[in-house]
């Protein structure tokens, strides 16, 4: 074969594996826009109101500080997921939890350590530390107080996140499990107000 039928062999290859693996992805149904169906809400005491949709947005507040996360009742493996958020509280400590409790991304302020970790990796499971995968990126790229756009791409054991377009951390779990639900979380200890908007999850 010739040097230019060979190009043009793996330039066909390439195409034909690119559009495999985009045959492959499949959104799913997770929000409607106008119910919580499909999700649940744990711990179910001392919660009631905590979660709630209007406008086609999830609104999630805690007049009571307690803590909370609206599950997916669906388990996923490997998936992204991408959301709009926005709060017009000071403090805020929520995130998206992937496959469980574990592993979450993080949205606002760390209980911790005191200072905004959007879009870093809490995963203390992994004893790495509680914040294995962060940025230097927060202050530049979250836009406090206004929409911001949250996208997380999780395959096997690797977590990568985007936050505003701008990739974020590229992180190997450890003990993550195989399949899970996707939570949004409310953490407690805090009054906070958070709407989550275009809320999109595809199966890879």
């Amino acid at each position: 074969m010739s040097t230019h039928g060979i190009v043009a062999f793996l330039a066909c290859l390439s195409i034909g594996l690119s559009s495999s693996a985009f045959c492959c992805a499949e959104e799913a149904n997770i929000f409607d826009g106008k119910t919580l169906s499909g999700w649940q809400v744990k711990p179910s005491e001392d919660t009631v109101g905590h979660w709630k949709v209007d406008d086609g947005m999830i609104i999630a507040e805690n007049p009571n500080e307690k803590g909370s996360i609206l599950w997916t009742e669906k388990k996923f493996a490997d998936f992204e997921v991408e959301l709009e958020y926005q709060t017009p509280s000071e403090y805020y400590d929520t995130g998206v939890m992937l496959r469980g409790e574990s592993h979450q991304v993080q949205i606002g302020i760390s209980g911790s350590l005191k200072k905004d970790m959007t879009a870093c990796i809490y995963a203390p499971a992994d004893k790495r530390g509680s914040y294995p995968a962060i940025s230097d990126k927060v202050a530049k790229v979250h836009r406090v107080g206004q929409w911001n756009h949250l996208r997380v791409i999780m395959k096997g054991k690797q977590i990568q996140t985007f936050l505003n377009g701008e990739p974020f951390v590229d992180y190997d779990a450890v003990t993550i499990a195989d399949k899970g639900p996707i939570g949004l979380q409310l953490h407690a200890g805090h009054h906070m107000l958070i709407r989550f908007r275009n809320l999109k999850v595809t199966e890879l």
